[in-house]
C-alpha cells in the first residue's frame, strides 16, 4: 500500500520509499498516556520517522515542543505521527484520530460512587481509575490498524499510506 496517486504531486516524496512502518506497541500506548497527562499544552508526544527513509522504517517516540520546526536545509524533514495514526477510528474516517478516549478520574469517581452507593475514598477512585486505564490500553492495542497514513499534502489532498507492523523495539 502506498501513495494513493503514484503519478500525483507526492510521487517523488522521499516517504514513498517506506513500505512498512515498524512501531513498538508499548510506544504507541505510552505516547497516548503521555499526551493524556502532559501538563505543558505545547508538548505533544508523537512517533517520529527520521530520514533517510528506508523500505522498513522504525517509528521512535519523540516529544514535540510546539509546532514542528526544523532548519530550512533539512530536507526531507522527519515525519511526526500522532499515536492515533495507529488506531482504528470507529467514529469516522479521519486516519489520524480515534474515538478511544482515555478514562478520566471523574468518570472513575462517578462509577465508584454508583457501585458503592455514595461517598468513596480516593483509594477506591484510584483503583477504579487504574482498572479503567488498563481496559482502555487493551482496547487501544486491540484497535491497531494494518495500514497508516504517513504523509498528507494540504495543498493537494494527496496522501502517502503504508503498512504498519507492531513489534517490540530491541534494547
Amino acid at each position: 500500500m502506498q501513495n494513493s496517486n503514484p503519478d500525483g504531486p507526492l510521487a517523488d516524496h522521499p516517504a514513498t520509499e517506506i513500505q512498512v512502518v515498524v512501531v513498538d506497541p508499548d510506544d504507541v500506548v505510552e505516547a497516548f498516556e503521555r499526551n493524556r497527562v502532559e501538563e505543558d499544552f505545547r508538548r505533544t508526544h508523537v512517533l517520529r520517522l527520521v530520514p533517510p527513509f528506508e523500505e522498513e522504517h522504525r517509528a521512535e517516540p519523540y516529544a514535540q515542543d510546539g509546532p514542528k520546526r526544523y532548519p530550512p536545509d533539512r530536507d526531507p524533514e522527519p515525519l511526526h505521527l500522532v499515536p492515533a495514526t495507529f488506531v482504528r477510528n470507529e467514529a469516522g474516517v479521519h486516519p489520524n484520530e480515534t474515538h478511544l478516549t482515555a478514562p478520566s478520574r471523574e468518570e472513575a469517581r462517578a462509577t465508584a460512587r454508583e457501585d458503592y452507593e455514595g461517598d468513596v475514598t480516593e483509594a477506591v477512585v484510584d483503583e477504579y481509575h487504574e482498572a479503567a486505564l488498563e481496559e482502555w490500553q487493551q482496547e487501544l492495542r486491540n484497535s491497531f490498524v494494518d495500514a497508516i497514513r504517513i504523509h498528507f499534502e494540504d495543498g493537494t489532498g494527496e496522501e502517502i499510506w503504508t503498512e504498519a507492523r507492531y513489534e517490540a523495539a530491541e534494547d
